[in-house]
């Protein structure tokens, strides 16, 4: 099992998807396990319970994780760890209930942050403090393209396009024209310390004083998501979801980035003006961390809940 890191909202995830003994559960994210492992311990049934209705005394939760990393053989019958891209939900749902007797589905979870085991693996390349290639995918066995790819095969405005669409980058253009120079002069950027070293003198001719994060911040961010086209992914998945819920079942989002919360606020928001007879708005506004949480989990601050029914 991955080492545990310390799970966002968790409190706010389990009084809004409230799990009870007998019930199953899907987390599409499972990354540390930090928010499957809680909920699991709440559907376990207590000696001499009552099966509940929506589920049985044989409660699962569904850890659903596209890096193998994160995914290793779990020793509690109760807990199913399942290797793929969760876009494929439906259908690994149907696998879950061919295979593993999984009965209806009471919460789906998705928390789209990072996980610490990924953030410290120097040789993946998310971390700007990476010692190894910028990769970023991950799926490390598929043939896509890795971030050292696009900053090294694409134009200088798909450059733009990326760095401004996922990552918010407002110095985009003359970060993807200093990278092109670079290439044109037989310097490819292929590792983190490059790439952070190359956007921190732009931003050092630009300001005086140094800025509270990492300028490459954006820039690492808007290269994670093309390179697995997670707003892509977020996007075939939603749909996906209220179908595998059973009635009175809920999605819970969590999302840390504010292009990822604008495709869940539409889609929640339009799903239940469309389809209200099926679906329920539970979240108006979204959910954030709370001071105590924020002082004792930073990365926290930037994370937005949002939370739908199906009727």
């Amino acid at each position: 099992m991955p080492t545990i890191h310390e799970p966002v909202l968790l409190q706010e995830i389990l009084t809004q998807l409230n799990p009870q003994p007998g019930q199953n559960f899907i987390d599409c994210t499972f990354g540390g396990g930090g928010h499957s492992l809680e909920l699991l311990e709440r559907i376990l049934p207590a000696r001499n319970a009552t099966p509940n209705v929506a589920g049985g005394p044989d409660g699962k939760i569904a850890g659903i994780d596209w890096d193998k990393n994160t995914i290793q053989q779990s020793s509690n019958k109760n807990l199913i760890l399942v290797n793929d891209n969760y876009r494929n939900l439906k259908s690994i749902f149907e696998r879950l209930k061919k295979e593993n007797s999984m009965g209806e589905i009471s919460g789906i979870l998705l928390d789209l942050g990072l996980s610490s085991d990924q953030l410290s693996d120097e040789e993946r390349g998310f971390s700007f403090d990476s010692t190894g290639p910028l990769d970023m995918r991950f799926d490390t066995d598929s043939n896509g393209q890795t971030a050292a790819d696009i900053l090294n095969d694409s134009s200088e405005q798909e450059l733009v396009r990326i760095f401004e669409e996922y990552g918010e980058e407002p110095f985009a253009k003359i970060i993807a024209k200093e990278i092109i120079k670079e290439r044109n002069a037989g310097s490819d950027v292929q590792s983190a310390e490059m790439l952070v070293q190359l956007i921190g003198e732009i931003y050092r001719r630009k300001f005086r004083q140094p800025s509270r994060r990492n300028p490459a911040t954006r820039v690492f961010q808007a290269l994670r998501i093309a390179v697995n086209d997670e707003f892509g992914n977020i996007r075939i998945t939603l749909p996906q979801a209220i179908d595998v819920l059973r009635p009175g079942g809920r999605l819970a989002v969590i999302s840390f980035h504010s292009g990822e919360d604008r495709i869940i606020k539409n889609f929640f928001r339009d799903m239940a003006k469309i389809d209200h007879s099926r679906i329920k708005l539970i979240t108006k506004k979204p959910i954030e961390a709370t001071d105590e949480e924020i002082k004792s989990n930073p990365r926290s601050r930037s994370a937005k809940l949002r939370v739908i029914e199906k009727i």
